[in-house]
């Protein structure tokens, strides 16, 4: 099976005036090509992906294109924008036919002149690799999920936890992924979202309120095997963006009708 992986993450605050360039991004690293692979095992939702292929035995070519992290700040400048479609495009079209593609991104980076950074990337990574290849997201749980990203995806994994473990994410989303490609499931999303904002100081995961909803989705992940993830988005509030607000991603397998009532109860306990 022959895999891509993009990692590119920034958290955008609207409040802050100042463009994030690709000068911010360099002081973090930007890894092209193999150098990903090599320099972050064992880090960051890189290394979540890379033992997950490793754990599973399976005879997988990774094709890495592009990781970028940047601190949070204000919106990434036209620059930055366009360098990651680039170097999107240019890495899925070198690459030849593939398996599926691994996103690993922040999902609350906003643009010069574009709210919705994920998604416009996500829309271009489908455009180019076609509709049935599946396209796995992995994501911060501060992330802003909008239609085009879910309408370019196969499923989305989130943060299970604040502090995050952004390793562990990568491995679970991994995980789903190659279940996917080897067992042949058909993921089904559904998604509510909810016109809410909370501050910072209530979104750790060891203690109610986020300990409930975060519970909860663990519980229902293990009640029904049709359950293949259910991911609470509690948006972070310094993001200034029409489509924002608390979200809940459920991915189920071939269960729509179940998704669904996922999706509504989470939003009702949220």
């Amino acid at each position: 099976m022959k895999i891509a992986l993009v990692d590119i993450k920034q958290e955008t605050n609207d409040f802050n005036p100042s463009f994030t360039t690709l000068v911010d991004f360099r002081s973090q690293g930007i890894y092209e090509g193999p150098e990903i692979l090599e320099e972050l095992r064992g880090l960051g939702a890189v290394g979540g992906y890379i033992e997950a292929v490793e754990e599973s035995g399976l005879a997988i070519e990774t094709v890495p294109i592009l990781r970028a992290h940047s601190p949070s700040g204000g919106r990434i400048d036209m620059e930055s924008r366009r360098f990651f479609l680039d170097r999107i495009r240019a890495g899925l079209e070198a690459a030849g036919p593939l398996d599926a593609v691994a996103m690993q991104l922040h999902g609350a980076c906003a643009a010069d002149g574009e709210d919705d950074v994920e998604g416009e990337e996500l829309a271009l990574c489908r455009s180019i690799v076609g509709p049935d290849v599946p396209i796995m997201l992995s994501l911060d749980h501060h992330a802003s999920i909008t239609r085009r990203m879910v309408a370019s995806v196969n499923a989305i994994v989130g943060h299970r936890t604040q502090p995050h473990v952004p390793l562990d994410t990568g491995k679970v989303a991994t995980k789903l992924l190659l279940r996917i490609l080897t067992e042949w499931l058909k993921p089904t999303m559904a998604w509510r979202r909810l016109p809410l904002l909370s501050h910072q100081e209530q979104f750790l995961t060891t203690k109610p309120p986020m300990k409930t909803w975060f519970d909860r989705a663990r519980a229902m992940e293990a009640a029904d095997p049709r359950v293949l993830q259910v991911s609470p988005f509690p948006i972070q509030p310094w993001l200034d963006v029409a489509a924002g607000g608390w979200t809940v991603v459920v991915t189920s397998n071939d269960a729509p009708e179940l998704a669904e009532q996922i999706a509504v109860e989470m939003a009702d306990l949220a």
